[in-house]
């Protein structure tokens, strides 16, 4: 049997399912002007996925995040695209000078 697959949209950039309410006030977990949602906009009843924090979306996809964001100063991501436009520009520069390499 096939499964049934709910509409997914998404709002300001969070997916959602498609039967979430317009408006939040529509709500069944909505309890007043005051309180708000009694889940929080983290727990919504209608989210497709999990909200991600902007240093969670950094390090997406990033070998060396295992399971966690990284706690160091500098980003390892960043260090290593770094590293990649310095080799970069050190062998243009030698294919500059006609390929003569100088040990000092």
């Amino acid at each position: 049997m096939k499964a049934n697959k709910r509409r997914i949209i998404i709002i300001d950039g969070v997916r959602y399912y498609a039967d979430r309410p317009h408006d939040c006030r529509k709500c069944f977990f909505w309890k007043n002007r005051k309180v708000g949602c009694s889940l929080g906009s983290e727990n919504c009843y209608y989210l497709a996925e999990t909200v991600k924090t902007e240093q969670e979306k950094k390090c997406e996809n990033c070998p060396y995040a295992k399971g966690q964001p990284c706690v160091t100063a500098s980003c390892y991501k960043d260090l290593e695209k770094w590293l990649r436009q310095r080799r970069a520009k050190a062998v243009q520069q030698m294919v500059k000078e006609g390929g003569r390499s100088y040990v000092g």
